[in-house]
C-alpha cells in the first residue's frame, strides 16, 4: 500500500511539472510571436504595435555615440519612443532598412533576436548586425534593448569616426 501512495505522489508531481512546462512553452511562443510582430510592423504600421507594449515600456539603444540627433544609451518610454526615436530613423536611412532575422531564442520571460541589416545610410553603406533583447510582463513587451555596432552607426549614419580619447601624459618638469 505504501508503494501505491509513493507512485500516486510521483505521478501528481510529474503531471504538475508537465502543466507548468506547457504553460511556459505557450508563453514563450506568444512572446516570440510578439517580437516578430514588432519587427514586421515597426516601420510600416508603428501604431499597430502600441497594444502589445506594456504601460511601463522602455526602449534603449545601447550604443554610446556623442553629438547625435537624439541621445543614445537612455531609455525611451512609449510616448518618447514614438515622438522622438522613431521619427529620426528615416532621416538616417532614407531608403529604409531591411532586417533579416537569423536567430530567435524565446522563453516565458523574454526573447533574444539576432538580425542582419542592410541599408544605405546617409553617409555610406549600413550593413549592421543586430541583437535585440525583449523582456515581457503581463503578456506585453516591457522593454527592448538594441545592440549593434555603434562605430558603424556613427560612420554610416552620422558621418563620424569614433576614437578613443588619448590619455594625457604628465609633463616632465625640469629641475
Amino acid at each position: 500500500m505504501h508503494k501505491i501512495y509513493i507512485i500516486l505522489i510521483a505521478l501528481t508531481c510529474l503531471s504538475s511539472l508537465h502543466a507548468d512546462n506547457h504553460a511556459n512553452f505557450e508563453k514563450a511562443k506568444k512572446n516570440r510571436e510578439m517580437a516578430i510582430m514588432f519587427f514586421d510592423k515597426l516601420l510600416t504600421e508603428p501604431d499597430s504595435i502600441r497594444p502589445i507594449l506594456h504601460k511601463d515600456f522602455t526602449f534603449t539603444y545601447m550604443g554610446k555615440i556623442p553629438d547625435t540627433l537624439i541621445p543614445y544609451g537612455v531609455p525611451y518610454d512609449v510616448e518618447s519612443f514614438y515622438s522622438k526615436f522613431l521619427p529620426h530613423i528615416p532621416k538616417l536611412v532614407p531608403d529604409g532598412i531591411e532586417l533579416k532575422t537569423t536567430n530567435i531564442i524565446a522563453d516565458e520571460n523574454g526573447v533574444a533576436v539576432r538580425q542582419k541589416g542592410k541599408a544605405k545610410g546617409k553617409y555610406g553603406p549600413y550593413n549592421n548586425d543586430y541583437s535585440w533583447l525583449f523582456k515581457f510582463k503581463e503578456g506585453k513587451i516591457l522593454s527592448i534593448e538594441e545592440f549593434n555596432s555603434d562605430f558603424l552607426v556613427a560612420k554610416s549614419l552620422y558621418g563620424k569616426v569614433l576614437r578613443k580619447k588619448k590619455k594625457k601624459t604628465p609633463s616632465k618638469e625640469k629641475k
